[in-house]
Formats: structure tokens, sequence, C-alpha cells
């Protein structure tokens, strides 16, 4: 896979890192803020797996979903030399292909875009990409990190996650991931007794889901303006 369809762009954000700007019908909706997608993904995601290790045990990590692959990086920055699972899921067939075409170094055609994060979290969290990247390739090969497709359709054995990235589309593009019962009722199949949960989003119908779940939430501000974002600890 070479090229991109119609339907994708690449926008740069204004601290010079890469999103996808995802057309479906009329609507379009950038995967990233636009004033940082690098700067936006550390904010939300870095604290969760950082809190995470806290708990002492082995980290379990949720990623929904895979995008780019900048919140990877960031945990896989964080793991190595501890226990650790990471299960990545991404609706998108286009961009689990290319990212393991990217991994493989076989043709992709966003392969200068994964380059471009990979450096940036590296850069930023001070690990060397070239052995992030090795890291990431020898855990996919060993099964410690599994990219899946539709969430939660594919989520089989997944469970006592204690780290979770709820990255999704926003409700207009994946309204079935931003239903209070849907929230509740998946996670509590999924999560351990103790677990992280961190969202750019903050909405009323997350805050019932989180808090039946036994979440509390900790307030936060939401990145480069926005009111607010979810920091919830179980």
């Amino acid at each position: 896979m070479t090229s991109l369809p119609s339907n994708i762009e690449i926008f740069i954000t204004q601290d010079g890192s890469p999103t996808l700007n995802w057309h479906k019908g009329d609507y379009a909706e950038k995967m990233h803020h636009s004033g940082g997608a690098l700067s936006e993904s550390i904010y939300i995601y870095h604290t969760a797996v950082v809190e995470a290790l806290k708990f002492d045990e082995p980290l379990k990590i949720i990623s929904l979903g895979l995008g780019l692959g900048y919140n990877e990086w960031i945990a896989l920055s964080e793991v190595k030399g501890t226990d650790w699972k990471m299960w990545s899921f991404e609706s998108e067939a286009l961009l689990r292909e290319n990212f393991r075409s990217w991994l493989k170094s076989a043709p992709s055609a966003l392969a200068e875009v994964y380059d471009q994060v990979l450096n940036g979290v590296a850069t930023q969290l001070k690990v060397d990409a070239a052995e992030l990247k090795a890291f990431g390739i020898k855990a996919l090969q060993e099964g410690a990190w599994e990219i899946r497709s539709r969430y939660p359709d594919d989520s089989v054995n997944v469970e006592k996650a204690n780290c979770i990235f709820y990255d999704a589309y926003s409700k207009k593009m994946s309204p079935e991931l931003w239903s209070e019962s849907d929230i509740s009722t998946t996670l509590a199949k999924q999560i351990g007794e103790r677990c992280v949960l961190a969202t750019y989003a903050a909405t009323g119908v997350l805050n019932r889901a989180l808090k039946a779940l036994n979440f509390q939430i900790t307030p936060r501000a939401g990145f480069l303006g926005k009111r607010e974002s979810t920091l919830a600890i179980r």
C-alpha cells in the first residue's frame, strides 16, 4: 500500500507533529488537536502510564485506538524492564496494515508520518528512537503487544487491564463507543481491581459510566484551551 485514499489527509499540527484528517461523508475530523498531536498525546496519556506503574503489578494496557501510534510509543517508552501486556485496537484496516508494513520496512503510505511520530515521542521522552522501534517490533513478535481490529468486537481474552487509553474518535464519528451503557458494560469485563483511564474527552455520560465502575474522577484541564479532559483512577 503506497498511497492514501482521497478521504484521508495528512495534517501538520501547530507543534510540527502530524495527524490525519479523516472524512466520512460530509463530516471530517482530525485525530488530534490542531494545536499539537504530539503535545496532546503526551499531556493526556503519559500520565496514565506513570500512574498505572505505581500499582506495582503487571501493567496491562488497552489502547483505543492505534491511529498513528503516538500512545503506543509513549507506553513502550516506559515499560521496558517491567512485566507488561498491551492491546491496541484499530477499526481501520488501512491503518493497521500501513503500520505493520512500516515496522517490517515494507512500503507504507504513512512511512514518513510514522517516522515523525516515533522520533517525536522519543525526543520528548528522552529515549533512543531506533531502540524504541526495535523494542516495539520484538514485543509484537513475542505477543506482548497485540494489534487488534474493532473494539470491543475483537477484545476476546482482554482482561484485568489497569491502564486504558480511551482515545477513540468523537461521538460524531464513533457513537457506539461513547454511550454510558456500552462504556460501563464493556469495561466492567476487562479492567482489574485497580485501573487508570485517560481520555481527551470530558462528558457527563463518560463520568457516570466511570463512576458506576468505582473510578474516582481527577479534575484535569483539557489540552490547549479545551475546558476539561479526564483522568480517572480506580
